[in-house]
């Protein structure tokens, strides 16, 4: 473990990286962007090593899946570990009191952290997203780049307080992927897929649609009030990128609903 703490910090003092971030005037991904590039390594190896473990675990079941299913069901791995992992790990972040005191430019190393795992996961996605632009689309391509966008510009430091917040949103995205999952284990139209999805289509109305709006109104007001270290071209990169993931967002929870009603029909009974 020393070893491996010893060779990081090489990595970190390398003048060609602390020159590189200063440059692009991120001067604190310096001590970071070693975690950020190792969590978009390790994302991708539990997407390869998803396969065979799923295979141990539910046997048939997978192995009857199509490999383009699989390819998805080990995307979807990945999502979940990030999800959970960040959720807990964002809690700590909406009390810090170095970040409530200034909630524009505040830094706290341990938020630093939580935001490399999510500057990492969202770093790989982008990889897959645009490798895999015929099948999921522009949208979430957007959401990715937009996603990394904005956690990465943490490293200003910049809104890390508001972070936390937009890390909430991968609450409903763990109930999502259950979601999925039953469909290929032949859960669907289950009493326990309609459990599931009605706590998926709650925490998506509370997290990302009511919080998530709410959140942005008042970050854009403290942007407005009190951003005079924030420049124009970065106040409208925040804007476009919290708008996009915002409407992607408005446009999924109706699809969704729609989903949810295919599943779900109600049974109908004959007048006497």
């Amino acid at each position: 473990m020393t070893l491996l703490a010893n060779y990081y910090q090489q990595l970190v003092d390398l003048p060609a990286a602390q020159s590189a971030c200063a440059l692009i005037g991120l001067p604190k991904l310096a001590g970071y962007w070693p975690a950020i590039l190792a969590v978009a390594v390790f994302s991708h190896i539990i997407r390869l090593l998803s396969n065979t473990l799923s295979s141990w675990v539910f046997g048939k079941k997978f192995n009857v899946l199509t490999p383009r299913q699989k390819y998805d069901w080990g995307v979807r791995v990945v999502s979940q570990v990030h999800a959970v992992l960040v959720v807990i790990l964002s809690v700590p972040i909406l009390f810090k009191e170095e970040l409530i005191k200034d909630t524009l430019y505040g830094f706290d190393s341990y938020s630093a952290w939580v935001y490399s795992i999510v500057c990492g996961y969202f770093l790989w996605d982008i990889f897959i997203s645009v490798n895999d632009h015929k099948k999921q689309g522009l949208g979430f391509i957007v959401h990715a780049i937009a996603s990394f966008g904005v956690y990465i510009l943490s490293f200003r430091p910049s809104l890390q307080y508001y972070g936390a917040s937009f890390i909430m949103f991968e609450a409903s995205t763990i109930f999502l992927n259950i979601n999925w999952w039953m469909d290929k284990l032949g859960l669907t139209g289950s009493r326990l897929q309609l459990y599931n999805a009605s706590i998926l289509l709650f925490l998506y109305l509370t997290v990302r649609i009511i919080l998530g709006t709410y959140m942005s109104y008042h970050m854009f007001e403290d942007l407005k009030a009190k951003g005079t270290k924030t420049p124009a071209a970065l106040y409208y990169f925040y804007r476009i990128a919290n708008h996009s993931i915002l409407v992607l967002s408005y446009y999924w929870f109706y699809l969704m609903i729609r989903a949810v009603k295919k599943r779900f029909k109600p049974s109908k009974t004959k007048n006497d």
